[in-house]
């Protein structure tokens, strides 16, 4: 490491390889969550100041129109309508759910759950999400408490990530 430029490679290696293992974490938890609530899709998002982004996703992705890297104007989200409470963290039939009417996506979602991840110091990192092509009435409760646990587990993940990542920086 001799120069600016080689420590600048090293450190984008680095949040590189930081970041595929915290996926690789975080799609693990996605799978169960999709396997053990029978969802289409589960994805997990970051949230900015403007925008929602995909940051992974299991399931009938395609379909639902979610890959990683995706970012979508928080306007045009059922997360950023949860987190300002203006929905219900579950929505069985989004059909029925008149805070959602205007959205794209409400075409391809007929049934949605969402739970922020939030870190141990109260900041939202992003979502925890599933949804479904049709509307799910069973969805309740139960599932919620669920999704909490895992938005927790997920949110572990991401700290562990960052602090790993802070410690490999600053051994450069």
């Amino acid at each position: 490491m001799h120069d600016g430029a080689t420590r600048d490679e090293y450190v984008r290696a680095l949040r590189q390889i930081q970041a595929a293992e915290e996926s690789n974490s975080i799609e693990q938890a996605l799978k169960a969550a999709r396997e053990h609530l029978s969802m289409d899709a589960v994805y997990a998002t970051s949230i900015g100041s403007e925008q929602q982004t995909i940051d992974c996703v299991a399931g009938d992705v395609g379909a639902m129109g979610l890959a990683p890297g995706l970012a979508f104007p928080l306007e045009q989200t059922y997360c950023s309508r949860m987190l300002r409470g203006e929905i219900s963290r579950v929505i069985p039939d989004t059909g029925a759910e008149p805070g959602v009417q205007d959205l794209a996506a409400t075409s391809e979602i007929g049934a949605y759950i969402g739970m922020p991840i939030t870190l141990a110091d109260g900041r939202v990192h992003g979502t925890l999400c599933c949804a479904s092509h049709n509307p799910r009435p069973e969805l309740g409760s139960d599932e919620l408490k669920f999704m909490q646990v895992l938005a927790d587990i997920v949110a572990r993940l991401v700290e562990r990530s960052q602090r790993e990542l802070l410690a490999r920086t600053a051994r450069l």
